[in-house]
C-alpha cells in the first residue's frame, strides 16, 4: 500500500521555529485531547524517527506547506521548506506560501511553480491583519493561480482565524464560485462547521477536502466519511498533519472505516496524485 501524506510539518528547520515546535508541551495537550498517543518522533522530535514511522505506514510521500511569517503561528516563508525538500526530493514535495496583501503577490505564482511548488498556501485569517478567504484583495491571487492550474491550499478550518466567523464556508463557497477552473483545497476541512463545508463541496466541483488534523477522532467524523464513501471520493485528500496526529495510528483509523478498495486507493494516494502531478503509479 502507497500513501501519500498531503500535508505535514515534520521537524525539520522549516517548522522548528514555529509554534507547534516551540510549544511542543501545547501540541502534545492538542494531540492527547484528540484521542491520540504521542509516538516517539514527536515527544522527542526526530526527523530520522519521523521518516521510519513514515515507512512502516505505508506513506512514500509527504507534502510540506510554507508559511507566512506571521505574529500568530510564526512562519520562516518558503526557502526553508524549498531546501527540506531538495534535501529528500523522493519523499518530500513544496507547497509554497504567498502573502496575498504584498505587492507583486499574483505575478509570484508563476516563478514559484517553476521552482517546483505543487499548489500555494494562503492563510489571509492568520496574516499579521487577518482577512476573510473572499477578501477582494486576494482575487488577483487567485486568478493567477487558476491561469497556471496551481491548486491554492485555503485555510478554511480549525485555528483558521480570530474567530469562528474566519471559518464560514459560505466565504470559501463564494471564492470557488468566482473562480471555478481553480482547484481549491479546504485545509482543516472547514471544522468545526463540517457538515456546512461538506455542503459547499458537494456543491462545487472544484473543492477538494482535507481535514488533517481535525480527522478522524473529532466530532464529524461519520460526516466525511460518508462522503468519502460518496460525492467526495474523487476529492478527499488523506493527511496527517503530523505532529497534530501520529502517522500510523492515522493510517489504521482510515482502515478501519472498511472503505471500498478503490476509493481507499484514491483517498490514500490517487487523489494527491492526481492533483498534485505526483507519480500515478
Amino acid at each position: 500500500m502507497r500513501i501519500i501524506d498531503a500535508r505535514s510539518r515534520p521537524p525539520v528547520p522549516a517548522f522548528l521555529a514555529d509554534r507547534t515546535y516551540v510549544n511542543l508541551d501545547r501540541t502534545l495537550r492538542n494531540v492527547r485531547a484528540r484521542g491520540w498517543q504521542p509516538t516517539a518522533s514527536m515527544r522527542e522530535p526526530s526527523l530520522m524517527g519521523y521518516l521510519a514511522e513514515c515507512a512502516d505506514a505505508g506513506i512514500v510521500r509527504a507534502g510540506l506547506p510554507a508559511r507566512v511569517p506571521n505574529r500568530w503561528w510564526g512562519g520562516q516563508g518558503n526557502e526553508p521548506v524549498f531546501d527540506a525538500c531538495a534535501q529528500h526530493p523522493d519523499f518530500f514535495f513544496p507547497y509554497a506560501a504567498v502573502d496575498p496583501f504584498a505587492v507583486g503577490a499574483a505575478e509570484e505564482i508563476a516563478r514559484l511553480r517553476e521552482r517546483g511548488a505543487r499548489a500555494v498556501v494562503l492563510e489571509p485569517g492568520i496574516a499579521d491583519e487577518p482577512a476573510y478567504v473572499d477578501d477582494p484583495a486576494i482575487r488577483p491571487v487567485y486568478e493567477a493561480c487558476q491561469a497556471i492550474g496551481l491548486p491554492v491550499l485555503l485555510m478554511g478550518g480549525g485555528e483558521t482565524g480570530p474567530d469562528l466567523t474566519f471559518s464560514d464556508p459560505a466565504r470559501f463557497e463564494r471564492v470557488a464560485i468566482d473562480f471555478p477552473d481553480l482547484p481549491l483545497v479546504n485545509v482543516h476541512g472547514g471544522w468545526p462547521l463540517t457538515q456546512a463545508a461538506l455542503g459547499v463541496a458537494f456543491r462545487r466541483p472544484n473543492v477538494w477536502m482535507l481535514p488533517d488534523v481535525y480527522f478522524p477522532g473529532l466530532p464529524g467524523e461519520p460526516d466525511y466519511v460518508l462522503a468519502m464513501r460518496t460525492f467526495l471520493a474523487d476529492r478527499f485528500l488523506f493527511a496527517t498533519g503530523y505532529p497534530f496526529c501520529p502517522v500510523d495510528a492515522t493510517v489504521r483509523r482510515y482502515l478501519s472505516f472498511d472503505l471500498p478498495g478503490d476509493v481507499l486507493a484514491n483517498v490514500l494516494y490517487g487523489n494527491a496524485a492526481r492533483l498534485f502531478g505526483l507519480d500515478p503509479r
